[in-house]
């Protein structure tokens, strides 16, 4: 019986800090880390990234009050490697990443990030690959790639293969992903603004890239030429007014915002199923207190209105939502993929 009140005690406390009637300082401290440190892949810019994350690094030291330090690796798979390392107690990585780092790093996810700045806490975040061409190639389905040359990004990106590959899978009825190769002249572009390049510049006829990606690429001049997205001034990730891709079609609605494209233009023929965002994931060994204070914090950004500006993201916990039993569920379809195409995660 004591046990089960000491349960219900720790239920309420954790209740109490999400609505910040409880600061993370009154919790049970115990085990807690000295430094939380959090593992970053900051891309191409590693200040610009550092910047962009430095809002909530000092939100979380000052909620938490614990010290609280950014790490950046070269890649994924090195932010990773530090988790496993012990070198990084949480991360932000993306979808297909986590997976991967819940399998080998102990992480547990345990907040989704959302990017926008108009919040909607019921919202199950994600967003889109997305297959394109430039119109007048001909190709109009998965099915046209046929002997055509196709842009993949990086092997290890979610939206660049590893979707957009099981969609050809799925589509063409192959056995294995070896198939897709002997199916069309593939080829990794290395990064998502040059596949659109390389398809916009005749290089490729056709590829593979995330929602965004491409009014970005419209936004900062890369192409001239997006069909379906107007507002070249756009800040930050497009809204789905701005982008209409950014939301759910059905194959009729793709097939006649390709029709309506003009000749010359960077146009949409497939959308894919709905990608789970990325997750902030933590070392699952830490304390169960403290993984609770930090679950907490990061769904109370989405009070907080000027710190959500700052971010130009907030946190969700999904579950309910999304129908699954825990955030890590969330991203079972994604093992599905990684089985589909014979991927072996503690390989990679």
């Amino acid at each position: 019986m004591k046990k089960f009140a000491l349960v219900i005690v720790g239920l309420l406390m954790v209740a109490a800090l999400g609505f910040g009637l409880v600061s993370a300082q009154d919790v049970d401290r115990t085990g807690w880390p000295e430094t939380f440190i959090i593992g970053v892949y900051p891309g191409d810019n590693i200040e610009e990234a550092l910047a962009a994350v430095e809002p909530l690094r000092a939100y979380l030291e000052d909620t938490l009050g614990v010290r609280t330090v950014l790490i950046t690796g070269t890649s994924y798979n090195a932010v990773i490697e530090a988790m496993a390392a012990g070198r990084a107690d949480a991360m932000e990585v993306g979808p297909f990443s986590y997976v991967l780092a819940a399998d080998v790093a102990n992480a547990e996810a345990i907040a989704v990030a959302n990017y926008a700045v108009d919040v909607n806490v019921d919202e199950v975040p994600g967003y889109f690959s997305l297959m394109f061409t430039k119109k007048g190639t001909g190709i109009t389905s998965i099915e046209d790639l046929e002997g055509r040359s196709f842009g993949f990004t990086d092997p290890a990106s979610t939206s660049g293969y590893l979707v957009p590959a099981n969609d050809i899978l799925e589509a063409m009825m192959f056995d294995d992903a070896a198939q897709i190769e002997e199916f069309a002249n593939v080829t990794f572009a290395g990064n998502h603004p040059t596949v659109v390049l390389s398809v916009f510049n005749d290089t490729l006829e056709a590829g593979a890239t995330f929602d965004a990606n491409l009014p970005v690429q419209a936004d900062e001049g890369a192409i001239t030429e997006l069909c379906g997205y107007t507002d070249m001034g756009i800040e930050g990730p497009a809204t789905a007014e701005e982008w209409p891709y950014l939301e759910a079609l059905t194959r009729e609605e793709v097939v006649a915002m390709y029709e309506a494209c003009p000749e010359g233009s960077i146009a949409v023929f497939h959308q894919s199923p709905l990608i789970p965002e990325t997750p902030f994931a933590i070392n699952a060994a830490l304390p169960e207190s403290f993984k609770d204070a930090v679950q907490a914090a990061l769904l109370d950004i989405a009070n907080n209105q000027e710190l959500v500006n700052a971010l130009e993201r907030y946190y969700v916990d999904p579950t309910e939502n999304a129908g699954v039993e825990s955030i890590d569920a969330l991203y079972d379809s994604l093992r599905a993929i990684a089985t589909n195409l014979g991927i072996d995660l503690r390989a990679r």
